[in-house]
């Protein structure tokens, strides 16, 4: 009993933690999911503006030089265009 016990505890501590994704991802990813291409899955360049009504601008450049903008909706539909 005891060592089904002890190797239940170390496989419990012998799980990798989850990554946390990044902004930069998390935007890239945003980019590929809306059907554009952004290789190597990051952005840099992040510049972000929001209005009164609670709508948010982003933009942001993917490794391979194009700049995309993406529009969130206050009520969170999201759009993307390609600026470049």
């Amino acid at each position: 009993m005891k060592r089904i016990l002890l190797a239940l505890l170390a496989m419990v501590f012998m799980v990798p933690t989850a990554h946390a994704v990044s902004k930069a991802e998390d935007i890239a990813t945003t980019i590929i999911l809306r059907g554009h291409a952004c290789p190597g899955r990051t952005v840099n360049n992040i510049a972000e503006s929001m209005d009164a009504s609670g709508n948010k601008t982003i933009q942001a450049t993917c490794s391979n030089g194009v700049r995309y903008q993406l529009n969130v909706s206050a009520d969170g539909r999201v759009s993307v265009q390609r600026l470049n």
